[in-house]
């Protein structure tokens, strides 16, 4: 009786506005005290050494009298010279990252907002309780040998427990006012919690976050380490937050209908409108908690395995050899936790004179069999056009195909246009590759040899199907904003092909400048999650308003899988044949190719938004393309919402019919 008259006592004083207060003073306080404290550990720490480019290594040659050869050789000298500096110059500014403290301040500012809501919910004392326990549990895996990692994964998992618990209590208070759109909308919350199938979601999601850091391998790079977590974490929790929304949708509006509990809602003053818009309301609030919990999470301990040594480092950013930066960590910085603007080569531009001939003589050639089995006039001209849209398709992806694919000792250029930004910025751009050849056998050594307009030629020794990096000066941009670059398959100082044939993938040949940071970059990818989940509920509502639970649920999986899938099926067209060898048309494979072209092209903009992979490949997802997804995706929302409405209103729901 003791201990429960002292806890009643405590959720009193935690209750009150006075506490509410002091501890908010407090909370504020400790934030800005703590990040000033920061800030000032940080600019105590030695600045690193700024990499400088040695000016006596590129000396101008003595002249031979050559004068062609002498200014040859003057070029030579200044590209190397130009790369040099272009490449110490992104050091550099990966080096002085090291004093910023933005990360730090984000991740403050996400847990003092979490704070004063706890405290302003009347829970201050319950989840300074709560966190104390975590901090024992935190303490003793490290005391009976386990590891820090399970220390994180403890603290993390009562965290993220808390977390959720004061927002879903917050939007509980959000939806307290009056009226038949906030009342559904609340009782939907309440229904999520109580349901075992939300909270079954909810539990895997929970645990699955504050266990990944612990299957991180210590040993592997710094980069795989980041693209690893962030890949299974973002993508992990979207999926399992979807499927929670798309089965939670169903069965709360399915099954009121089913057991008739609707008849409660439905005999009151509620429009269909206000009933759809409730339900809708409720399960994107509890989707924007769910979300807003995994994402933090996933931002702070994203921030942490930045400030843990890479490879080749003895502590973060400080290479061993004390001199600028080791490979790894360079990645990390300018390919993974950044946000690049990236710049593919313009397709082969076609002699459209000649591709129009050669379209022709496979029409007729096709046409000439044909017409030895079909008859009518009207037959063979419906043929006819269907041929030519068939063979113009599948010409022009061959001849692209053709395109990337490099002989033995041959040299193919690719050209790339909308460079302007980064030739303005003067910054340093990235070009990075990826070939491939035959089964890209580990053991296969290979060079190649890369030389863009106006510069030296660099060979480089690459694996296969590995991407590579090279920095590049922009000055290999002209004005107009353009660069054409030259890729030998082989050596070229020593006149050495490589054995076979060596091919990039759509995606395999890019140049890149960044274009942001990875903190922005990765609310935006957040933001676009939470309008996927937003149309997700509307589809699956909509679906339930006449279909059975299993039906619906069908129904709602399978677009949802159609829109996740939509990316790939429409890069598997590009290498989807419609034809056999002989040029014969593939009856099978065309209607397939249709049906799947269909598909790609109703998700289009859904899968084009990729905000995951984006993430991960440290890809600007502009705010452009982010308003553009949005307003896109919440038209077809509003579409959905307006079927749901006039189904709902056609339906009788709250007659009673005798049983």
């Amino acid at each position: 009786m003791k201990l429960r008259s002292t806890l009643a006592d405590l959720d009193r004083v935690q209750q009150s506005r006075g506490f509410k207060i002091v501890a908010t003073c407090i909370a504020l306080g400790a934030a800005i005290a703590i990040c000033i404290a920061y800030g000032l550990y940080k600019s105590s720490l030695e600045s690193p050494s700024k990499v400088t480019v040695d000016a006596s290594e590129y000396q101008a040659l003595a002249p031979t009298g050559d004068e062609a050869a002498d200014k040859e050789a003057a070029a030579v000298i200044a590209e190397q010279r130009s790369a040099a500096e272009a490449t110490s110059q992104i050091i550099n500014e990966i080096l002085s990252s090291k004093q910023a403290i933005s990360g730090f301040v984000i991740g403050a500012g996400v847990l003092t907002a979490l704070a004063l809501v706890v405290i302003w919910l009347g829970l201050g004392l319950t989840y300074l309780g709560l966190l104390m326990v975590s901090a024992l549990l935190a303490w003793l895996s490290i005391l009976v040998g386990r590891g820090k990692d399970l220390g994180i994964a403890s603290v993390g998992l009562v965290a993220l427990i808390a977390a959720f618990t004061a927002l879903m209590q917050m939007l509980r208070l959000a939806f307290a006012g009056t009226g038949p759109v906030m009342a559904i909308a609340r009782n939907t919350l309440i229904e999520a919690v109580r349901m075992k199938v939300s909270l079954i979601f909810i539990v895997l999601m929970v645990f699955g976050l504050a266990a990944l850091p612990l299957v991180l391998d210590s040993e592997q790079p710094l980069r795989y380490r980041i693209q690893s977590f962030l890949q299974f974490s973002t993508a992990g929790s979207f999926w399992l937050i979807a499927l929670l929304v798309l089965t939670f949708s169903v069965a709360s509006v399915a099954t009121e209908q089913r057991d008739k509990v609707i008849w409660q809602t439905m005999t009151k003053p509620v429009a269909a409108w206000q009933y759809i818009l409730g339900k809708w309301l409720g399960v994107v609030s509890i989707a924007a908690a769910l979300l807003v919990v995994s994402s933090s999470g996933i931002f702070l301990f994203t921030e942490y395995l930045r400030s843990q040594p890479a490879i080749g480092e003895s502590e973060s950013y400080v290479s061993r050899t004390g001199q600028g930066l080791t490979e790894d960590r360079l990645i990390v910085e300018t390919q993974v936790l950044t946000a690049r603007t990236t710049v593919r080569p313009l397709p082969l531009a076609l002699d459209e004179a000649q591709f129009e001939k050669n379209l022709q003589d496979r029409v007729e050639s096709e046409m000439q069999t044909l017409q030895q089995t079909t008859g009518t006039a009207e037959e063979l001209r419906s043929k006819r056009a269907y041929l030519r849209e068939t063979i113009s398709t599948s010409l022009r992806r061959s001849v692209q195909m053709a395109y990337r694919v490099i002989p033995p000792g041959q040299a193919v250029i690719y050209r790339f246009e909308g460079l302007n930004a980064a030739k303005a910025s003067n910054r340093p751009v990235i070009l990075r590759f990826k070939l491939e050849s035959g089964a890209n056998r580990p053991d296969a050594s290979f060079k190649i040899t890369v030389q863009f307009a106006g510069a030296s030629p660099s060979v480089i020794p690459i694996g296969l199907g590995q991407f590579h990096t090279l920095p590049i000066t922009p000055r290999i941009i002209n004005e107009s904003g353009g660069a054409d670059l030259q890729v030998i398959n082989g050596d070229i100082s020593t006149g050495q092909p490589n054995e076979g044939a060596l091919s990039f993938s759509p995606e395999g040949l890019e140049i890149s400048y960044s274009s942001g940071g990875f903190q922005a970059n990765f609310f935006r990818c957040v933001a676009v999650l939470w309008v996927k989940l937003g149309f997700l509920a509307m589809l699956a509502i909509a679906a339930s308003t006449f279909l059975s639970f299993s039906v619906a649920s069908l129904v709602s999986m399978a677009a949802f899988l159609a829109a996740e899938g939509a990316g790939f099926v429409n890069s598997a067209l590009e290498n989807y044949w419609t034809e056999d060898e002989k040029g014969n048309v593939l009856i099978v494979n065309t209607i397939t190719a249709k049906i799947a072209t269909v598909v790609g092209a109703v998700f289009k903009v859904y899968a084009d938004l990729r905000p995951t992979s984006r993430l991960v490949e440290g890809i600007e997802l502009s705010l452009g393309d982010v308003l553009a997804g949005t307003v896109v995706l919440l038209g077809i929302t509003g579409i959905l919402y307006a079927v749901a409405v006039f189904i709902f209103r056609k339906r009788e729901l709250a007659v009673y019919s005798g049983n």
